[in-house]
């Protein structure tokens, strides 16, 4: 959420003029958050992975300043503001009047009541970086996974999209009806355009990818990768496991 919030904050407030030719041509500078991630982050060419993803304050106007001097004066305070409502508008069900809500001092009774999505998040992360849990985590993604994939054929979803800001990164629902989809091979020109190149013979196959086939997803101990792990002190599974 803090690196959605400073893509938001760098494509929305940009006024370099890389930015305004992008404009003129109607798309977002989405490089502006890329080269944030690459500067903020060593290894981040090789594998995105936003969980090392956490610049402080002086950092953070220091990687601004690089990308557009401009804009460090107003980020720490446009930071604030939008994290705290966009946290706020996921976690909360949609009755809560977020106004009227405190996350200070809350009990897990009020959270699991006003903030149920905060508190699958907190299970989510817990299973993916405790040992006890790698291939239940696996299996949990899966799970959730259906439950999106159902929910977008449900509503005819065609390019589903989880962001708060459009910013190039659009996937294709593969059970969608696939005489609408070509797939092609492209080259970008010197004004940073795509162009369409050769069409390539590929065939959208309406399913998800197996665990099997999820490589990406696990490490060299084929463990869920992304997070650092956490070893716990009793590695004994629970009566009944």
């Amino acid at each position: 959420m803090y690196f959605e919030v400073l893509s938001e904050y760098l494509m929305l407030h940009s006024i370099a003029t890389e930015t305004k030719i992008y404009a003129e041509a109607g798309e977002l500078n989405n490089r502006l958050y890329k080269r944030l991630a690459h500067a903020a982050v060593d290894g981040m060419d090789q594998l995105f992975n936003l969980s090392h993803f956490h610049p402080r304050h002086r950092q953070l106007v220091q990687l601004i300043e690089c990308i557009e001097p401009r804009l460090t004066h107003d980020v720490a305070h446009y930071v604030r503001r939008r994290t705290a409502h966009l946290f706020a508008s996921v976690a909360l069900t949609p009755a809560q009047d977020a106004s009227s809500f405190s996350f200070h001092g809350a009990d897990f009774s009020t959270l699991a009541s006003a903030a149920p999505g905060l508190l699958g998040q907190l299970l989510f992360r817990e299973m993916r970086i405790t040992d006890r849990y790698p291939q239940l985590y696996l299996a949990f993604e899966q799970a959730k996974a259906m439950e999106a994939w159902d929910f977008w054929n449900a509503h005819g979803i065609p390019t589903p999209f989880n962001g708060t800001i459009p910013k190039g990164e659009i996937g294709i629902n593969p059970a969608y009806p696939r005489a609408d989809c070509r797939i092609w091979s492209a080259e970008i020109c010197p004004r940073g355009l795509v162009h369409p190149v050769e069409e390539l013979d590929v065939h959208l196959v309406p399913r998800l990818a197996e665990l099997r086939m999820t490589a990406m997803r696990r490490d060299g101990t084929g463990q869920a990768a992304g997070h650092e792990r956490r070893p716990v002190a009793n590695r004994h599974p629970p009566v009944g496991v």
